[in-house]
């Protein structure tokens, strides 16, 4: 052979090896007993960053904002994307999607632009399957792609009517269409036997004919009735359709049809529309293959009580059922994404608080790369975390997913993000999922139970530092697998056999949750699990997993699968502590009920001692069983025990600061840091015969990850008598400079864009009134009281004033017709009918958004680009289906609205009025129809033909006899409308012809606007229809080009404004004198006090961030000492700079860091980076997850000064 023809032949050997052997996509752990973490912990590997939920909805898709996204999102190290597609909540749920339409081409186009970016950035990217799979009856993808195909079609079981006959009795049964097989079974004091006569083959016709025999009979139809718009997981293939048509794809249209990039794909809230009564044409030959017997004999006992078999056939029906389901659907999808390596993730509807979801929740979800649930609302669940964990740590799947935290709304914190994650992650959890990443948020007005935690939030800037400290934690509790004494039977038999199923899971995890409080680690094990367990030196183990258990817990559990309860007496008589809580079993899948051997091994499995009536008796017997993994000496402690490689990682919580806790572990012992990635050496206090007595330094909110490296040398690090000697508390007030971080580039934040810039300070609401004589000499001095003015927001002003409700009983004749010929309204001055009292209220709109606070119907979970053009609502509000509903406030209560239309010559106009539904089905209000309308005093005969106005004021008044809501426009006929409507509009917004409704009947004046700006100030920009002038602090501001003044000189601190603006014309008064927020500039020059700037003025209204700046002399002997700066609270998140340099982020307490190597003698420049939340500037956006606006640097501020430099973390 020559050289050439060698090389060639090991070029091939080399490829043929390379390619048969898939390589996995980041974040898989390595299975290695010689594995070093250490490594790993300080730089994790890419996969171990968080996946947000990337919600595909809200907008047209363009390729280049979505790359844009991708690569602020690699920045911070987000290790992928899983595309989402939130859904409609009209019926059957349609997939709320814009252009381009799902798996179009267009779509794949762009979805494979996203793709390659991702691969070239190392990221993965998957796509949920959530509401596109959903079988609910709309038209989405899965529908499209599956389930209109009848032939996909689940089944199920039915019965028809049972017929019951005697001897010698002949029938003829028609048959109906869907009957397969009919029996006759003998029957007994009503109960049908087992075995009976198969009648199928006497079917002819479709008519069944038959003689009883002697004795009593009942004849069963037995129906296979097609389950329409399902798909059929019993059906062979079923799970191989799903991946041609669905998953395949993506990697076919990938560049070289690699499945490189690909990850993180994501079954969310599957539904399996067959249940208990699944049924496939094979099901009676595989139970007779799988269980021995012959189905029809006793299948009756799936409906009715045929005696003591009835539990088993029960059990055995779902056995049968659940294996088909798995090995025909999701085995074959599991295996699909393991041979690639990919992380497959799930969040089915029950979260595993429903053992018997998919007939077993366990058995379904094991067939998951990354068993997950969610936990909404900045919640830690132990429940849903401990199901996924023992999932995924006994069937050794890689990573356990947590989808966390929509609906806690735009004010959420990393502060409450660490706080539950950390939870979370004791729980088990390993994968972090933000929901979610919004494509856009549409003007503000496109929302999916918010918040969007990412690039759009102000603290994003900081957020590096979070996402950091749980790659680490990911990465760390990923390796290796759990290590656990006590296992609890996850309650899943009770549910097939139908024998108190919600007892067993209510006493489970009762018991699950009083252990982990108690400071005792469990896990959960299923059937499978349990019965391919060996028993060890008095251990149950599973082996593949890793898993070695001191107990076993059956909780309430009447009925129970034979396997575990004979490993169960194995384990008790080989001395391992088996326990029952309340119950024990009663019948099996052996033989039933009442079984004799069943009787036996109880008495084996379930000693006298370890029978116990109540949850809190088993934990009390526990504790005492055995030397608990980890028990804390000054209080309970509670921990996660992980082994990975060579060693033992524990995540510890609830310590007090310098509280010892005893570990059941020796070795060298190490405190790993996940916010910087250093080890360093714990304290030591004394060892036990069993284990290691450590001292844990750290707050008792906080992880304390506590490493043994067993075999090796403990040493402890030298005794630091470092202690406070001073405090140094900065000073309360700050200079301060604002910096924006709100990109309205994509009108994420406001539509339309206008132009480029991030929004910043503003003011959007004010103090207002009309001027008087008084005011026109006072209203701009900043001492001026302006308690009593109304508040007016933006584009709001006041079009209407209302009264009522009046009640029905109340005569009204003459008191509507003085109404109808009032010239004007003073809403101080009551009116009186028969002696009762009634007061006009302002009514504001915005001929934009119209009520302010109520657009109308949105959607689930939040805004939804919608503005209803009926802005009157009328009665008490009350929430109805993603809407406020107006309601009657008393029974026929009636109600008046007054106006004036004010016109400069006479003319004719039309009168717009609601009388039916709206049809873009904006709200579902009863509709508001005038009963009567009045202009200038006198009804409207006929308000279609339209009305005449004269010159000047046209008083209005319109009668409603009942609550709702609606709309009421006066319009000039010989004006055309807009050829469309404007984004997020009312229809009646830019339309020229529309009269705005003048409450002040033609009477104008100048109106002021006030506000508290900040500290500051330099220029203010207001965009008026009107003339204005402008005064801060009391001193006039010079009036420049495009409504922007100037201040004379910038106020330091807080100062009013004073806006003094003279209307064009009448109609447009309050707010809609001001359409657009006013601008606010400042320079550097600002002082402010810490505390909630929230509560400052205008900065209510104000997400980004403040830099606090201020100065502090240190002495040589200080500069030299170590120095912590203690922020003391702070609502947002905190960046560090000593004399410019970064010294450290913090995005959640305790709030203090170390700043010893970047102090110097002397004069030493301190300041303070906080970045806010989305909620301030969502306070004036119609959300209801509006969040809690706390805002700022709280302190107090201090520098602790030590006597010796602290030893580094």
């Amino acid at each position: 052979m020559t050289s050439r023809a060698l090389t060639l032949v090991i070029i091939i050997l080399i490829c043929s090896c390379s390619c048969g052997k898939k390589e996995k996509a980041p974040g898989w752990p390595v299975s290695d007993s010689k594995l070093d973490v250490l490594p790993g912990f300080k730089d994790p590997p890419p996969g171990y960053g968080e996946i947000p939920f990337w919600w595909w909805s809200g907008d047209t898709l363009n390729s280049d904002r979505l790359k844009e996204q991708l690569r602020e999102l690699h920045s911070k190290g987000i290790s992928g994307v899983q595309v989402n597609y939130s859904h409609l909540d009209t019926q059957g749920w349609m997939t709320d999607q814009d252009k381009p339409e799902i798996f179009s081409e267009e779509w794949w186009k762009i979805y494979t632009e996203v793709s390659k970016e991702c691969a070239k950035l190392d990221m993965g990217i998957g796509l949920s399957t959530y509401t596109i799979d959903w079988p609910r009856g709309a038209p989405n993808l899965f529908y499209k792609l599956f389930y209109s195909k009848p032939y996909l079609n689940a089944y199920e079981i039915r019965t028809g009517e049972i017929v019951t006959v005697s001897t010698g009795e002949e029938i003829e049964i028609i048959m109906p269409e869907d009957a397969f097989a009919a029996r006759a079974y003998r029957s007994e004091e009503g109960t049908p036997l087992k075995g009976g006569n198969d009648l199928t083959p006497l079917i002819k016709n479709g008519i069944l004919s038959w003689k009883a025999p002697d004795g009593k009979w009942e004849i069963w139809i037995y129906r296979a009735v097609r389950k329409e718009g399902s798909l059929n997981p019993l059906m062979a293939g079923s799970g191989d359709t799903v991946i041609n048509g669905f998953f395949q794809p993506f990697e076919d249209r990938a560049p070289g049809k690699s499945s490189k990039g690909l990850n993180y794909f994501f079954n969310d809230e599957l539904h399996i529309v067959v249940g208990k009564y699944a049924w496939n044409p094979d099901f009676a030959e595989e139970f007779k293959k799988r269980k021995g017997y012959d189905l029809f004999e006793v299948l009756p006992a799936m409906w009715v009580d045929m005696g003591n078999m009835t539990p088993k056939v029960r059990m055995d029906y779902a056995d049968v059922r659940m294996s088909l389901i798995e090995e025909r659907y999701f085995k074959p999808i599991y295996e699909w994404h393991a041979k690639r390596g990919m992380i497959y993730g799930c969040d089915s509807g029950g979260r595993g608080l429903d053992p018997s979801e998919f007939g077993d929740y366990f058995r379904a979800t094991r067939w998951y790369s990354a068993p997950g649930h969610d936990t909404p609302g900045g919640k830690a669940d132990l429940i849903k975390g401990k199901v996924s964990s023992s999932i995924a740590n006994l069937y050794q799947r890689p990573r356990v997913w947590l989808e966390g935290y929509h609906s806690l709304g735009w004010g959420a914190t990393p502060e409450q993000l660490m706080f539950a994650t950390r939870e979370n992650f004791l729980y088990g959890c390993t994968l972090l999922n933000l929901h979610g990443l919004y494509y856009s948020t549409y003007g503000s007005f496109w929302e999916w139970a918010p918040p969007c935690y990412h690039f759009r939030m102000p603290y994003w800037e900081h957020m590096d530092s979070f996402l950091r400290y749980f790659s680490r934690l990911s990465y760390l509790m990923s390796q290796g697998h759990t290590v656990c004494d006590v296992a609890i039977v996850y309650p899943v038999a009770p549910y097939e056999a139908e024998m108190r199923g919600d007892t067993a899971r209510n006493t489970t995890f009762e018991l699950g949750r009083k252990l982990m409080a108690s400071g005792i680690n469990f896990e959960f094990i299923d059937n499978e699990s349990l019965s391919g367990a060996v028993i060890e030196n008095g251990c149950l183990k599973v082996k593949d997993a890793g898993a070695s258990y001191k107990a076993l817990i059956f909780a309430d559990m009447k009925a129970v699968r034979w396997q575990s309860i004979e490993k169960a007496a194995a384990f008790a008589e080989a001395g391992g502590k088996v326990c029952s809580v309340g119950s024990i079993p009663s019948a099996s899948d052996r033989a039933g009920r009442f079984d004799g051997e069943l009787i036996l091994i109880n008495d084996r499995a379930f000693k006298q001692n370890c029978r116990f009536t109540t949850t809190d008796e088993t934990v009390s017997a526990i504790k005492e069983a055995f030397v608990q993994d980890v028990s804390g000496k000054e209080q309970t402690v509670r921990y996660l025990h992980r082994r990975a490689g060579f060693r033992d990682i524990y995540m510890v919580m609830d310590a007090n600061p310098g509280s010892v806790a005893e570990f059941r572990c020796k070795g060298a012992v190490e405190l790993w840091d996940p916010w910087t990635g250093n080890a360093e050496p714990l304290k030591v206090v004394g060892e036990t015969q069993a284990g290691t007595l450590v001292e844990l330094p750290l707050e008792n909110y906080e992880a304390c990850i506590v490493v043994f490296t067993p075999g090796e040398k403990h040493i402890n690090p030298p005794e630091n008598k470092s202690s406070t000697v001073k405090e140094i508390y900065l000073p309360l007030e700050w200079n301060v400079s604002f910096i924006p971080t709100m990109d309205n580039k994509w009108g994420d934040f406001r539509l339309p864009v206008d132009n480029n810039e991030k929004i910043g300070v503003e003011a959007r609401r004010f103090r207002w009134a009309r001027e008087t004589a008084y005011l026109a000499n006072s209203a701009m001095l900043p001492g001026t009281d302006d308690s009593a003015w109304e508040e007016k927001l933006h584009g709001f002003g006041t079009q209407f004033y209302v009264l009522g409700p009046i009640p029905p009983n109340v005569g009204i004749y003459y008191f509507e017709r003085k109404l109808a010929a009032m010239k004007n309204i003073d809403p101080s001055v009551p009116e009186y009918v028969y002696g009762r009292r009634f007061m006009w209220q302002p009514y504001d709109i915005s001929w934009r958004l119209g009520k302010e606070g109520d657009p109308g119907h949105q959607g689930y979970h939040g805004l939804k680009r919608k503005v209803s053009d009926d802005f009157l609502c009328l009665g008490k509000p009350e929430q109805g289906l993603n809407e406020i509903r107006y309601v009657d406030e008393i029974p026929g209560g009636r109600y008046y609205i007054w106006s004036s239309v004010t016109v400069s010559g006479n003319l004719t106009a039309e009168i717009l009025f609601s009388d039916q539904p709206p049809g873009d089905n904006s709200h579902t209000s009863p509709i508001l129809t005038p009963a009567i309308i009045y202009v200038n005093g006198e009804p409207v005969q006929s308000p279609d033909n339209g009305i005449s106005l004269k010159t000047g004021s046209n008083p209005v008044l319109v009668r409603y006899d009942s609550a709702g809501r609606g709309h009421f426009v006066v319009r000039q006929h010989d004006i055309s409308g807009p050829s469309e409507k404007n984004i997020l509009s009312m229809r009646w917004a830019g339309d020229k012809g529309i009269i705005p409704f003048d409450i002040n009947a033609g009477q104008t004046a100048a109106e002021w606007f006030r506000f508290l700006t900040a500290p500051g100030t330099s220029a203010i920009t207001v965009r008026t229809p009107g003339d204005a002038e402008a005064w801060i602090d009391g001193v006039p501001m010079k009036k420049q080009a495009n409504g922007r003044f100037v201040a004379e000189k910038a106020p330091q601190r807080s100062a009013v404004v004073a806006i003094r603006i003279t209307p064009p014309g009448p109609g447009i008064s309050g707010g809609a004198l001001i359409p657009e927020p006013v601008t606010v500039e400042t320079d550097d020059s600002g002082l402010m006090k810490t505390g909630d700037w929230s509560e400052m003025g205008i900065l209510n209204n104000y997400s980004g961030g403040i830099r606090y700046k201020t100065k502090i002399n240190l002495t040589s002997s200080q500069a030299k000492s170590g120095v912590i700066a203690d922020l003391g609270r702070v609502a947002g998140t905190a960046g560090i700079i000593v004399n410019g340099k970064e010294a450290g982020v913090r995005v959640a307490p305790p709030w203090k860091t170390d700043i010893t190597d970047h102090v110097k003698r002397g004069e030493n420049i301190i300041e303070i980076l906080v970045y806010n939340t989305l909620s301030n500037h969502y306070q004036t956006i119609p959300s209801r997850y509006k969040g809690n606006p706390a805002s700022g640097l709280f302190g107090p501020v201090k520098l602790l000064i030590s006597s010796e430099k602290p030893d580094k973390k």
